[in-house]
């Protein structure tokens, strides 16, 4: 298991950060990885996304597991091979918000040969998508 965490201070208030990820569709516009994301229920909590992690290109359901507004999301994906889930903490610091971005990534099979190079591009690439995502927020 790949565990992976990041963290930001965001100078916006958490309601406006937590609202800004919470609509997954966003995630194109921040998360490199993310090529396509279209919601596929109602109540919105499955998301069709077309993710390219260098190695593996795939299309599959990312889901909404919880959801404690302006607190918490926390949002998985089982694909072949492997299985990943989002966790995003949302802390209010005075007026801004700290963002703790948790991924616990499990590779099964043949794919468990690529963890050490998975785990290596992983935090670098969740630094950078999270640096994205703050610039996007400020400006």
């Amino acid at each position: 298991m790949i565990e992976t965490t990041v963290e930001a201070f965001i100078q916006k208030p958490v309601s406006e950060v937590f609202t800004f990820v919470r609509k997954m569709e966003n995630q194109t516009s921040y998360n490199k990885s993310i090529r396509s994301v279209e919601v596929s229920n109602q109540e919105s909590t499955e998301y069709k996304m077309h993710i390219d992690l260098g190695l593996f290109h795939l299309t599959e359901i990312y889901k909404i597991e919880e959801v404690i507004e302006n607190q918490l999301i926390v949002a998985s994906c089982t694909a072949n091979g492997m299985k990943f889930t989002d966790r995003y903490e949302f802390r209010e610091q005075g007026n801004h918000c700290h963002l703790i971005i948790t991924d616990r990534m499990e590779l099964k099979g043949l794919f468990k040969l690529s963890e050490g190079l998975v785990k290596m591009n992983l935090k670098s690439q969740m630094q950078e998508n999270l640096h994205t995502l703050k610039s996007i927020l400020e400006s």
